[in-house]
């Protein structure tokens, strides 16, 4: 007879588990030195409404992700999860609003505060999962970055 408690029980320590293993091989990267970024983003030459940016940084501890949120074209990512020191590969990718951004994000367009409705975004390969963008991160620079996309 099969006993489902028991398999149920199984299923969730082996998921606790591999959670854990997930977020302890996070901290084999806690050596490294991180640092705040922020910058611009345009697109077309206007700000970019809302995407992702990730900086991804090549370490001898293996690849290092940091992301942040571009709103109105603006993005900054606090030190806690910056990227360390050395060149990152940078890629925007779209982003869909909260549920809560919507509402806000249609008055923004209906007032003219939002210039490109985010939902319509569609940010070429050569920004995201091809991308040639880089950023030489440093210890003691500003590490204000500004990027320009052009849909062409």
């Amino acid at each position: 007879m099969f006993d489902y408690q028991r398999s149920i029980k199984s299923a969730l320590l082996f998921a606790a588990l591999v959670c854990v293993g997930f977020s302890c091989s996070d901290s084999s990267n806690s050596s490294v030195e991180r640092v705040k970024v922020s910058g611009t983003v345009l697109y077309n030459g206007d700000p970019l409404s809302s995407a992702k940016i990730l900086f991804i940084s090549e370490t001898p501890e293996g690849l290092i992700k940091s992301s942040g949120i571009i709103r109105h074209g603006i993005y900054q990512i606090p030190a806690s999860g910056g990227p360390p020191v050395g060149k990152a590969r940078v890629e925007i990718v779209p982003r869909t609003p909260e549920l809560e951004e919507l509402t806000q994000i249609k008055a923004e367009i209906k007032s003219g505060k939002m210039l490109s409705n985010p939902l319509d975004l569609n940010i070429p390969n050569i920004y995201n999962k091809n991308s040639q963008l880089t950023a030489m991160v440093s210890r003691d620079g500003q590490n204000s970055f500004e990027f320009k996309l052009e849909s062409k």
